[in-house]
């Protein structure tokens, strides 16, 4: 698991629809407190941003992953990347339509009525297919894993693992079973109904604070939303176990074993210390790439954003092996 959410939220029509229809949740974390930049041990530094991500708190983890700087220059260039022209009257329409019936009054009851009898008519037709299509997609994800050149060997072997133990979880899950799609029903009309949007120019053109918020509630929607069927990432994220294996004051390897469902699965972080905090180094890189690509001109779907204060600018980055003086500033 990695300390920080994917670079940029650029919905998509397929994506957001996916979200609002299995994985929304009408629960949004508050924060309880201002998350601080980095850790103040390797290990706190690990732990803080799994905590983090069980309070569904996506801007304390953009806050906790980069230093002050790093942070600054993002938030600045929130927005200047997307595009509203990429979508298609039609995609816009669709989308439209979905939050109108998501948040009509009596949303709930009304569509459990018009769903309840097609998902038994569905169920009985296709119950028996599932495991097979589960079977089959975890046969491409297997193989996309195998044949990453991203993944190093020791990681492709942890990522299939997990493939096996979700696998086994989702080919014995009744998916269709009407308790439980009543149950994420009710979960995505209510985070439908608590969004702050009701169009997708509504969605793109949100300023950072309450994008955070939504991207809090759809965290949390997915968590709820497996959990009605059986997988919990909060209890995975309760499992983590933490071991610092070095530490030269200035780069650092922590392991965290998880359990999931069962199987033990491992994940290796190296972290660097800059100006006397902790932080996941791949995660640095990654933002530091993020930055230094040139950000398109703002446009009417995309929210307005501060200019990038240059009074501070970020440290750099060392080599994972660097020389304790090379990895301090």
């Amino acid at each position: 698991m990695r300390s920080a959410p994917p670079s940029r939220f650029r919905p998509t029509p397929g994506l957001l629809l996916l979200a609002a229809l299995a994985l929304l949740s009408a629960a949004c974390s508050r924060h309880r407190e201002q998350a601080q930049p980095g850790g103040a041990t390797p290990q706190a530094a690990v732990a803080d941003g799994y905590a983090l991500l069980r309070r569904n708190d996506i801007d304390g983890l953009y806050r906790h992953a980069l230093p002050p700087a790093d942070y600054a220059a993002m938030r600045a260039r929130w927005g200047l990347r997307t595009n509203a022209s990429e979508f298609t009257p039609a995609e816009r329409a669709q989308f439209a339509r979905v939050m109108a019936m998501l948040t009509a009054p009596g949303a709930q009851q009304l569509l459990w009525l018009q769903l309840k009898p097609r998902l038994q008519r569905v169920r009985a037709r296709e119950r028996a297919q599932i495991p097979i299509m589960v079977g089959m997609l975890r046969t491409m994800a297997e193989t996309g894993v195998r044949q990453s050149t991203r993944l190093a060997p020791d990681e492709k072997v942890q990522a299939l693992k997990a493939l096996a133990a979700l696998g086994g979880w989702a080919a014995r899950t009744d998916w269709l079973d009407p308790a439980r799609v009543e149950k994420v029903l009710g979960v995505l009309v209510g985070t439908a109904q608590a969004m702050p949007f009701r169009t997708l120019d509504q969605a793109l053109a949100l300023p950072y604070v309450p994008a955070m918020q939504a991207l809090g509630r759809l965290w949390s929607g997915f968590k709820q939303a497996l959990a009605v069927y059986g997988l919990s990432i909060d209890v995975i994220l309760d499992t983590a176990r933490i071991e610092v294996l070095s530490d030269d004051g200035n780069v650092a390897v922590v392991r965290t074993t998880f359990d999931v469902l069962g199987t033990p699965i491992v994940r290796e972080n190296t972290l660097i210390r800059q100006d006397g905090r902790w932080y996941d180094r791949a995660t640095l890189l990654h933002w530091r790439q993020v930055l230094a690509r040139p950000a398109a001109p703002a446009t009417a779907g995309s929210a307005a954003a501060p200019a990038v204060s240059r009074s501070v600018a970020p440290a750099p980055v060392p080599p994972a092996h660097a020389p304790a003086a090379a990895a301090s500033r």
